[in-house]
C-alpha cells in the first residue's frame, strides 16, 4: 500500500486540530473536576457537621445514646436518600439510607481531621455519596458514616458539564477560524512560492522574485542559484549544437553545389545527400535535445516575421513578390526565439520558392496555443502528397536543389515544443498554407 506524503497544510491543519481537541478536552475535564470539587466541599460541610455531632454521641467505652440526637432534626428524621451509620465494638446504630456498597479510594479523597469521602450505591440502586469517620476506643475501632445523595453533585456537575459544552463549541468554531486564517495567512508564502516556480517553469519569469520571508530566502537563493546555472548550461550546449549544424552543414551544401556544378554521377549525389540527412539528423538531436529544459524562453512573433519578410524579399528582388505580416503586436509563443527564427524560415523561404506574387503571414489564438498561417498563391501540394510532404528527404520539387528537411525539421521541431505542422490548400489564395501551432 502506497502512502502518499502529507502537504504541509495538511500537516499542519492536522496538528493544529489535535492541539485544540486535546487542549479543549483536558480544560473540560479540568472544570468539571474542579466544579466537581467546589460542590463535593460545600456537600461535606453539612456531611462533617453531623459526623461530629455523631461523634459527640459516642462514648469512650464505644456505648452510643440514639435518643441524644432527637433534637437534631437531620439526624433525627433524615430526608430520602440521606441517613448515617454509627459502628462500635459494643453495637451497630443507623437512621436513613443503607449504603450498601461504598469504595474509598486510595489516597483518601479530602481528608478533614480524620474525615473522608467515599462514593458507591446505596441497597437500593442508588448513587450516593458518603463521608466516614474512623473512631478509636478503648473497647476498640469504629466508623462513623453519613450518607447523602450522589445526585446532589452529578446534577450541579451536569448543569456545568453543559454550559462547559456550549462555551467549548463557540471556542471551537473561533479556534477552527482562527486555525484557518493561520494556514491562509501564514502559509500564504509557500503558495507564492510554489506559484512563483511555477511561473519560471512556464517561461513567465526568469528567477523567484526577492526578497522572500527570513525562512524561505535562502531556499529561494539557492532556487535561483540552480535556475542561473542551469540557464547558463542550456544556452551553452545551444549555442555549441548551433555553431556544429553551421560547422558541418556549410561545407557539405558547398560540396554538393561543387558536385551538381562538375557533373557528379548520381550515385555520388544520392550518397552526398544520404550522409548530410544522417548528420542532420544527429545535429538536430543535439540541439533539440536542450529544448525544454531550463526555464521556457518566449519569443515574439511579430518580429521574427517582420525580419524574415525583408530577407524573403531581398531574396526576392525583381520577382515582384508581395510578402504580408499580418502578425498584430504584441504576439508571442512560449519558444526560443532562433528556434522560432528557423522553423517560420523554412516555411516563409518554401513558400517564396513557389508563390507566383504573394505571401500572407497571420496568427491568431486558439484555445490556449498560438496558430500561425503562412499562405502563398503557388501550385499547392496535391492531397494524396500532403502525407509525404513532412518526411525527410522528400521535395515538393525535384528539379529544385535541397534536401527535403526543411518542412521535416520544421515540424519535429514544432512537436519537440508541443505543436504541430499542418499543410493544407489556402482557401483564400489557392496555393500551400502552411499552419504552425505553438504554445503561446
Amino acid at each position: 500500500m502506497i502512502r502518499l506524503p502529507l502537504s504541509v497544510h495538511a500537516r499542519v491543519a492536522f496538528l493544529a486540530i489535535i492541539s485544540v481537541v486535546a487542549t479543549l478536552y483536558v480544560t473540560a475535564n479540568s472544570i468539571e473536576s474542579a466544579v466537581e470539587t467546589v460542590v463535593s466541599d460545600n456537600l461535606d460541610v453539612k456531611l462533617d457537621t453531623q459526623i461530629r455531632v455523631l461523634q459527640e454521641q459516642v462514648a469512650p467505652d464505644g456505648s452510643f445514646s440514639p435518643e441524644r440526637v432527637k433534637s437534631f432534626p437531620a439526624l433525627a428524621k433524615p430526608d430520602p436518600g440521606w441517613g448515617w451509620h454509627v459502628a462500635t465494638p459494643l453495637g451497630h446504630w443507623d437512621k436513613g439510607e443503607d449504603p450498601g456498597k461504598v469504595e474509598y479510594p486510595l489516597p483518601y479523597v479530602h481528608v478533614d481531621d480524620g474525615i473522608f469521602s467515599g462514593r458507591g450505591n446505596a441497597l437500593g440502586g442508588r448513587p450516593i455519596h458518603v463521608r466516614r469517620l474512623v473512631l478509636s476506643g478503648a473497647n476498640g475501632p469504629g466508623t462513623i458514616t453519613v450518607v447523602s445523595p450522589r445526585a446532589l453533585i452529578d446534577f450541579e456537575v451536569g448543569r456545568v458539564h453543559r454550559a462547559i459544552n456550549r462555551v467549548l463549541e463557540l471556542v471551537l468554531a473561533v479556534l477552527a477560524l482562527s486555525t484557518f486564517l493561520q494556514l491562509r495567512i501564514g502559509l500564504g508564502p509557500l503558495r507564492k512560492l510554489r506559484n512563483d516556480i511555477a511561473k519560471v517553469g512556464r517561461g513567465e519569469a526568469q528567477a523567484l522574485p526577492m526578497p522572500q520571508p527570513a525562512d524561505l530566502q535562502p531556499l529561494a537563493r539557492e532556487v535561483n542559484a540552480l535556475i542561473e546555472r542551469n540557464n547558463a548550461s542550456i544556452e551553452t550546449a545551444r549555442l555549441n549544437a548551433a555553431n556544429l549544424a553551421h560547422a558541418v552543414m556549410t561545407p557539405l551544401s558547398t560540396l554538393s553545389l561543387q558536385m551538381e556544378h562538375e557533373g557528379a554521377s548520381q550515385e555520388s549525389l544520392a550518397l552526398l545527400e544520404h550522409i548530410t540527412q544522417r548528420v542532420s539528423q544527429h545535429l538536430r538531436r543535439t540541439r533539440n535535445g536542450a529544448i525544454g529544459l531550463g526555464s521556457r524562453a518566449t519569443a515574439d512573433v511579430a518580429q521574427v516575421v517582420a525580419l524574415l519578410r525583408t530577407t524573403i524579399l531581398l531574396m526576392a528582388q525583381g520577382r515582384g513578390l508581395d510578402v504580408r505580416n499580418l502578425v498584430q503586436p504584441p504576439c508571442t509563443a512560449s519558444v526560443d526565439a532562433e528556434d522560432l527564427s528557423d522553423m517560420l524560415g523554412n516555411l516563409m523561404e518554401n513558400a517564396s520558392r513557389y508563390a507566383n506574387s504573394c505571401i500572407v503571414v497571420s496568427a491568431r489564438e486558439e484555445n490556449g496555443a498560438l496558430v500561425v498561417s503562412i499562405e502563398d498563391d503557388g501550385p499547392g501540394i496535391a492531397e494524396q502528397e500532403i502525407a509525404t510532404a513532412l518526411q525527410p528527404g522528400h521535395r515538393l520539387d525535384e528539379q529544385s536543389r535541397g534536401f527535403g528537411l526543411g518542412l521535416a525539421m520544421t515540424g519535429e521541431m514544432a512537436h519537440l515544443y508541443g505543436g504541430t505542422l499542418a499543410l493544407t490548400r489556402s482557401d483564400r489564395h489557392g496555393g500551400l498554407c502552411a499552419t504552425l501551432t505553438l504554445p503561446a
